[in-house]
């Protein structure tokens, strides 16, 4: 057996309980991972959509062969609430992840919307005898001003957790992000966000997006450790393209490159903001 598969396999189980893991779409790499700007499953704004859309994710952390992942998400909007599906995939033979993503949104008032979501995962690595499986949920809640976004969110608050190689039940912390958007115009935006995990673990985000016409530019920093993130995109009328790139010190980059497709055009019936 190689000495670098067994190697990645400790180092991906012993950091399955952090978000540097974690794979999240492009967009959301690029600018901090800062959840706000989430297009995808998780996205904030759900509630908000009247369009069907795809987005896929690839990438890879390191340079690392045996660390791949891939995500596919889909929103599909209804008359009386918005939900999404994705699946992900991350690690290779000896050590891999897949989670399956449900989500749905409802939009309360004018400013304020709700959202839930399950997320079932299924991991698998060397030394156990078949799949692990493991149930857990989201409860999220979304003001919107007139410049300002307010939200909280909470993760895998009543999660079920996997047993362990020695048959002990080991579960995700829990986990509570607050955080706020600032809207300084059209084109400008960004988001900070305070992260507590069960455990007085906590974790600071920071993203910030420009639109430039078609393009846009996104960045952002997230830690401890401080880890840049960054990263650029082309939104055209039903195509999108982004890239993004996410740095750990001692280890090396994270790159990610994502494509979206819209299925009809926007019919006008979106929730405007009140600027």
């Amino acid at each position: 057996m190689k000495v670098i598969p067994v190697f990645i396999a400790f180092f991906s189980i012993s950091t399955i309980r952090g978000s540097a893991e974690t794979t999240f779409d492009c967009v959301r790499s690029s600018a901090g991972e800062c959840l706000a700007y989430d297009i995808g499953v998780e996205d904030l704004h759900l509630s908000d959509t009247r369009q069907s859309r795809l987005y896929a994710t690839f990438g890879n952390h390191y340079l690392i062969p045996e660390l791949c992942h891939s995500r596919l998400e889909a929103t599909l909007p209804t008359h009386t609430l918005s939900m999404a599906y994705g699946v992900d995939w991350f690690g290779y033979a000896l050590y891999n992840r897949l989670h399956i993503h449900f989500a749905m949104a409802k939009r309360l008032s004018e400013h304020c919307a709700l959202g839930a979501g399950l997320h079932l995962s299924s991991l698998y690595y060397e030394g156990v005898e078949q799949r692990n499986f493991s149930l857990s949920e989201n409860l999220f809640f979304l003001y919107q001003g007139r410049r300002t976004d307010l939200y909280v969110r909470g993760d895998d608050l009543f999660a079920t957790g996997w047993k362990g190689i020695l048959g002990e039940r080991m579960k995700p912390p829990a986990q509570v992000t607050a955080g706020t958007k600032f809207h300084f115009s059209e084109n400008v935006s960004c988001a900070t966000e305070t992260v507590w995990r069960e455990g007085n673990d906590w974790l600071g985000r920071f993203g910030f997006l420009y639109d430039i016409g078609k393009f846009q530019l996104r960045c952002g920093a997230l830690g401890p450790p401080i880890t840049p993130t960054f990263g650029c995109g082309f939104v055209g009328k039903r195509f999108r393209l982004d890239a993004s790139a996410r740095w750990v010190r001692n280890i090396g980059y994270a790159i990610d490159c994502g494509i979206g497709y819209l299925f009809h055009e926007n019919d006008g019936h979106d929730t405007p903001r009140n600027d």
